[in-house]
């Protein structure tokens, strides 16, 4: 895919639809979504904002664990398909936040570090087959768009597009 440096908020939009995709068809709700993310008490100055809300639940099962991992990983996978490039998200530098929190996450259910990257190597693998199919690509290209055009999107908003493609 050849794209300019003009096109850095698509990417953008499509690595956040990515993440919300995600989180959607794992059952999370999500509150907003918005390019140039200002640093705020949690995170840094960053290119996009994905916030989503898991609803009640205890943070240390490791099946909420793994819904966390997927949806971290699932806005490098998004931008990796768009691109039609197959970057590793420990190595390029916009993505090395989101590969650091599946990792920290990660360690809460394997300890071993070389396991543990190849469990999010394989994550990210499955990810790319699913996320590259429909229901799941038609979903990301459409919130991509939809973002890239208000440059911020609230709950309702991001619920009509998702629940359009994802029931």
């Amino acid at each position: 895919m050849n794209y300019d440096l003009e096109d850095d908020e698509t990417l953008t939009a499509y690595h956040e639809a990515g993440h919300a995709v995600v989180a959607h068809a794992l059952g999370a709700t999500i509150d907003s979504m918005q390019l140039w993310g200002e640093a705020d008490e949690f995170l840094p100055d960053r290119f996009g904002d994905c916030r989503v809300n898991w609803g009640r639940v205890d943070p240390n099962l490791d099946w909420q664990r793994q819904r966390e991992i997927m949806t971290y990983l699932g806005g490098p996978v998004a931008e990796m398909i768009y691109r039609s490039e197959p970057l590793h998200p420990a190595l390029y530098g916009p993505w090395q936040d989101d590969w650091a929190k599946a990792m920290q996450t990660c360690d809460e259910i394997i300890s071993d570090p070389q396991r543990r990257t190849q469990l999010l190597e394989k994550i990210i693998v499955t990810l790319h087959h699913h996320l590259g199919r429909d229901p799941y690509w038609p979903a990301i290209a459409s919130l991509a768009d939809e973002l890239a055009a208000h440059e911020q999107l609230e709950s309702d908003q991001i619920a009509e597009v998702l629940t359009f493609w994802i029931r």
